[in-house]
């Protein structure tokens, strides 16, 4: 559905829902479920290219034949770090691959003709090992294993043909004959590659067409991040989407880009800027719109990576940096939960540099689209009394959730009778969205 702002004037050309956010002392947004985060994978040891791996975290393991890993085993790219960290909040992480290494392989040097061809390309493909051995009753047991673990087994088998026909999720079998006992194919070949520019171009481009809250970009060319804030600033203007790019080391001074000035280490794993998107993405995906991640604790984390002083801190705040800090208890906190927005001005004041803020704004805005669809009311006076009367039910249930304080029911969800006709309705929307107490002065007096 068609999205994002609009102007009176010039109007819009296609049927949706539009929204214009315009500070007035009041400013923000409102409900829809959240905890989707994309997490890429730049330099895969092993998956398929161009499409997306849907990981819940009720499951997290279920795409292990795409990735070649557990989630929860250390693959030398570090790849499944990442994953690992955006799932300590989100509930859903959708895994990308830009770009897929050369798959690896293996030929039987004598009969059956059969060659084995890693499903997807990596370093990883050469850790797969082929074995076929006669079945004691009939045929013959071909075994895949991936490092030493059995993958997959079939029982029986008489032709290269059978085997092919199981469709193997780990390796591509080409040949033809009748089967004979081998004693291991060990594939080799297999090399990794690094998503370059264009790749991540075209991964940005899928976008439009995916439900997410956040996406982690940890990238360092400067290029790559103006384009990713182009990116962002069209999904969330042109589009109407509410989402959210965390980018290290990025202050791009607007509040649909997270900008992550240091690191964390686990104990003796050090994660970079780069690499904390991963957790930050999660963490914002996976908050509510009254929640601030703000002194939150990073779980598992034992330290800092590039710890700053307080001028440092204070600089980094003041240039719209999302860093780490360490807390009285010794635990690596949250400093502050902000974008990177440091350009105050109509109509965005300096709430919108709050991410918990921008959270109820973005989810106000996909409960909007989703209540108020094109072609759902009629545009006359009975239809606007029904407009404002769902207005006024999101509205409640913002208020009672917390998210918005102050509410005049009779004033801040009306349709603009005068402006409204044909197929256009314009509605002023009035909202007060609730901050965290996040900076505290106390006036002590002795006496």
């Amino acid at each position: 559905m068609a999205g994002g702002k609009f102007d009176k004037l010039a109007g819009k050309v296609r049927p949706g829902t539009y929204m214009n956010f315009e500070s007035t002392r009041s400013d923000t947004v409102g409900t829809s479920e959240r905890g989707t985060v994309i997490i890429p994978l730049l330099k895969p040891s092993y998956g398929p290219a161009g499409s997306y791996i849907e990981l819940t975290n009720a499951g997290p393991d279920a795409a292990y034949a795409k990735l070649g890993y557990s989630v929860y085993d250390s693959d030398p790219n570090r790849q499944m770090l990442l994953i690992r960290e955006a799932f300590k909040n989100a509930s859903k992480v959708l895994v990308y691959i830009p770009k897929e290494g050369t798959k690896a392989t293996a030929k039987n040097a004598s009969a059956p003709e059969l060659t084995a061809t890693a499903k997807y390309g990596g370093t990883r493909g050469n850790a797969l090992t082929v074995t076929v051995a006669a079945n004691p009753v009939d045929g013959f047991d071909v075994t895949v294993s991936l490092a030493g673990n059995t993958a997959a087994y079939y029982e029986g088998l008489s032709t290269v043909d059978d085997l092919i026909a199981q469709d193997c999720e780990y390796v591509t079998f080409t040949g033809s004959g009748a089967l004979a006992a081998i004693a291991a194919m060990n594939l080799t070949g297999g090399t990794d590659a690094t998503a370059q520019n264009d790749d991540l171009t075209t991964f940005m481009d899928t976008w439009e067409k995916v439900k997410f809250n956040t996406v982690a970009m940890p990238v360092t060319d400067s290029s790559m991040k103006a384009a990713i804030k182009t990116k962002i600033k069209y999904l969330r203007e042109s589009m109407g989407r509410g989402v959210q790019a965390v980018v290290p080391d990025f202050p791009a001074d607007y509040e649909g880009i997270i900008s992550i000035k240091n690191g964390y280490a686990i104990d003796d794993d050090k994660l970079s800027a780069a690499e904390a998107t991963a957790w930050v993405a999660g963490a914002s995906a996976g908050a509510s719109y009254v929640e601030s991640l703000t002194y939150d604790a990073v779980d598992g984390a034992t330290d800092l990576v590039d710890a700053l002083t307080h001028e440092e801190y204070v600089d980094a705040i003041n240039k719209g940096h999302f860093a780490f800090s360490i807390s009285e208890e010794n635990k690596v906190i949250v400093e502050y939960d902000i974008n990177s927005l440091t350009s105050f001005k109509q109509p965005k004041d300096e709430t919108y540099r709050k991410n918990r803020v921008v959270r109820v704004m973005d989810t106000f805005q996909e409960s909007i689209q989703l209540n108020f669809p094109p072609n759902k009311y009629a545009n006359d006076s009975d239809g606007w009394d029904i407009m404002e009367g769902v207005g006024k039910s999101i509205l409640k249930q913002f208020a009672e959730a917390g998210a918005i304080t102050d509410v005049d029911y009779d004033n801040d969800f009306l349709v603009d009778r005068d402006a409204s006709y044909g197929d256009k309705t314009y509605f002023n929307v009035n909202l007060k969205p609730v901050d965290s107490a996040e900076k505290l002065f106390f006036t002590t007096h002795t006496r």
